[in-house]
């Protein structure tokens, strides 16, 4: 022991004399506590006036795992009335698995050494990690053989508070953690390990751990957040004044962990890519459990809930493989909603986003049960009731729909589907109420049963559908029907034509288009303007690509010429028309070859009249005469004429349409030839006219109030 006085003749300032000890033990005894005190009692003897300050210094200690170095015990303050005695320690090391932490700066000015423990009841400490360091804050703890336990309380971090607890006993840990307020920008900033930049918010959470040694044996966790935003470097993902309460509660056993959590979003927004949620008014709560096997690197989700309340209820389970990837095994996943408009504009509308289904909107309710493997979905049911569909575009408008839908990966799966409506719209042409029952199963949908489509005052038949879809090529379609007495006028005005009359009927055979390519497999037989319409070796290819093309063989048999004229601005005509178009090519939808012939048929004995304006418009096409006589002659005062036959034909070839007529005349072609009285012929004189011109004139005339002569 060393002393030193304290000297006032020289007029220094007091210098205090101190005494140390030096000691190092695995553990505290009785015998160094017992040592400690004599020596502080000798001290007071020697020269307890001229002492301000005895030390003793004990070095390090270790029990399981904690270490206690640079401990100190001191009594200062010895000429006061009230001396202190004060236990410091450099450094406080916790063990496994929390050794990355270090407690430091630790001085304690209430405890007690004992019974093969030291007791800290009131002290302050601050906590060292590799990332960061903290300020101090109230600090107990207590060291022994048989148990071990450290508190930390009211320590002001991250912009919040955190209470801390740790306690050990016969190899096994607790913790106990709290934080409040934490500040999400500051938090960042020091630990710098978050996915997303935090913008502004706090976070707080209520953390339960125990294990065994280095082992973690069962977690409780509350989380929460407060006008949470953040952003992660790809922009995907987002929050924008997030609030939101979860907890996490696992158990591990047997090398199994087993977990539940629950996670509910109480305000602000959640962007997960492209899906856009706004909590707040309506919860949004997802719930879950299941295992995970860390050996054998598989996770099974037992089940699972998401419930957006008033818009949509998901549940299911799956069974996930682990690795470098996650990767699903398996799952079977469930969507029910009373509201589809709701849910469509919420989880639909974000995916459809500059595809064809953008502009869609729905209403009704609905529900769907899906399995998929790693490979992809391989089941679906769904079913749906009071079904609207609208379309901005007007494409397709749907009320009252229902059904069922069966589908199967399987080919082998044969569970009927049914889809009805009360009424539909396809471009504006209306369909009423009915039902088609199918078979959709892999890549393929058939048509159960013949089928009737209310449409415009007749009906749609449908005798057979097929659909065969193929990977990373087009699809098989396969469709025979029939048109039976549907209204020609309701169908010009459902279209925006020029009002016609009459009825459409006609029988619709074998059309299958594969490998890009349409075929006809028969005669497609019209009837229509009291007549029939052929067509016969109808073919496409690259139907939906750049440049499609198109051949057919086109008949007319006795149509009807006045229910034909009679509603358009071309002139009337009465009489028949028969005719045909062979050869016909279409690319990009534009003739580029053909033969064409309109004219009366031998046998018509119908009544033949024909209207000044037809007489003028004709004329105009072949470049007649007929127009000028007309206006200088007396001819002028009549309103139709009697005519033998009319007769008009065409070959196009390279952009140019060879025109022809009845018969050869002197100075050009007959067009329509006269009979009758009043009668009149016209003949036309310009035999050879560019395709582009001659669309011109049939454009003009048939649109135009007016008739114009060239």
């Amino acid at each position: 022991m060393q002393s030193s006085s304290r000297s006032s003749a020289t007029g220094e300032t007091g210098i205090y004399r101190r005494a140390y000890f030096q000691t190092e033990r695995r553990r505290a005894s009785p015998r160094l506590l017992i040592l400690a005190g004599w020596l502080i009692l000798l001290g007071f003897g020697a020269n307890s006036g001229a002492l301000d300050n005895i030390a003793l210094d004990i070095g390090a200690l270790n029990a399981q795992g904690w270490k206690l170095e640079g401990v100190k015990i001191a009594l200062s303050d010895l000429p006061e009335r009230r001396q202190q005695l004060v236990l410091t320690i450099g450094k406080l090391s916790l063990p496994k698995p929390f050794d990355d932490l270090k407690l430091a700066d630790i001085r304690c000015t209430s405890f007690t050494w004992g019974d093969n423990q030291v007791v800290c009841e009131r002290g302050k400490a601050r906590i060292d990690s590799k990332r960061w360091r903290s300020p101090g804050a109230d600090f107990s703890f207590r060291l022994g053989e048989k148990s071990s336990r450290a508190k930390i309380t009211d320590l002001r971090l991250f912009g919040g508070t955190v209470d801390a607890e740790l306690s050990e006993q016969a190899m096994r840990w607790q913790v106990r953690l709290k934080a409040a307020r934490l500040d999400g920008v500051l938090l960042q900033k020091q630990l710098g390990f978050l996915p997303a930049e935090i913008k502004s918010g706090e976070i707080g959470l209520a953390l339960n751990m125990s294990g065994s040694q280095s082992e973690i044996d069962d977690i409780d966790l509350n989380a929460s957040t407060d006008r949470l935003t953040l952003q992660s470097a790809d922009g995907k993902t987002a929050t924008e004044t997030l609030s939101s309460t979860g907890q996490l509660h696992a158990a591990h056993t047997d090398g199994l962990w087993r977990w539940r959590f629950s996670e509910q979003l109480t305000g602000g927004a959640l962007y997960w890519e492209p899906i856009y949620l706004e909590a707040g008014n309506k919860t949004i709560k997802l719930t879950g459990e299941g295992v995970w096997n860390p050996a054998q690197q598989y996770a099974s989700i037992e089940s699972f809930a998401f419930d957006h309340a008033g818009t949509a209820l998901m549940t299911g389970r799956a069974e996930l493989a682990l690795g470098a990837q996650a990767k699903l095994a398996e799952a079977a996943v469930s969507v029910q909603t009373d509201d589809l408009k709701q849910f469509a504009s919420v989880y639909l509308q974000p995916f459809a986003a500059q595809t064809a289904l953008e502009g869609l909107s729905l209403q009704g309710r609905a529900k769907a049960d899906a399995a998929l493997t790693e490979l992809g979905l391989t089941s679906l049911t769904a079913s749906f009731s009071d079904l609207a569909v609208q379309d901005e575009s007007g494409r397709i408008k749907a009320e009252g729909g229902k059904g069922a839908i069966h589908w199967a990966n399987d080919p082998a799966v044969s569970i009927p589907s049914t889809l009805g409506w009360q009424a539909l719209s396809l471009y504006a042409l209306p369909i009423g109420p009915a039902e088609l029952s199918f078979l959709s199963r892999a890549s393929q949908i058939e048509l159960l049963k013949k089928t009737q489509l209310p449409f415009l005052g007749g009906s749609i038949a449908i005798k057979r559908f097929d659909y065969q879809g193929h990977p990373e090529a087009e699809p098989d379609v396969y469709f025979e029907g029939s048109l039976n007495h549907v209204s020609l006028e309701r169908l010009s005005s459902a279209l925006h034509w020029t009002p016609l009359s009459g009825t459409l009927s006609g029988n619709i055979p074998g059309i299958e288009y594969r490998d890009k390519a349409l075929k006809l497999g028969g005669e497609l037989v019209i009837k229509v303007f009291d007549g029939v319409v052929r067509i016969a070796n109808l073919a496409s290819s690259g139907l939906f690509g750049d440049l499609p093309k198109l051949s057919a063989e086109i008949e007319l048999d006795h149509l009807d010429l006045d229910q034909l004229t009679r509603k358009f601005q071309f002139g009337g005509i009465t009489g028949k028309l028969s005719g045909f178009v062979k050869n016909l090519q279409l690319e990009n939808w534009r003739p580029v070859s053909f033969y064409a012939w309109f004219g009366t048929p031998d046998d018509d004995d119908s009544r033949h009249r024909i209207s000044q304006k037809a007489v003028q418009n004709i004329a105009n096409i072949g470049g007649g005469g007929a127009a000028d006589l007309l206006s200088r002659s007396f001819l002028q005062f009549f309103e139709t004429f009697g005519y033998d036959k009319i007769g008009l034909g065409c070959y196009l070839h390279d952009g140019v349409c060879q025109l022809m007529g009845i018969e050869a005349t002197a100075t050009g072609y007959s067009i329509i030839k006269g009979g009758g009285l009043p009668r009149i012929d016209v003949i036309g004189y310009n035999p050879r006219v560019d395709w582009s011109v001659l669309m011109e004139r049939l454009e003009r005339i048939t649109t135009s109030e007016e008739v114009i002569i060239k």
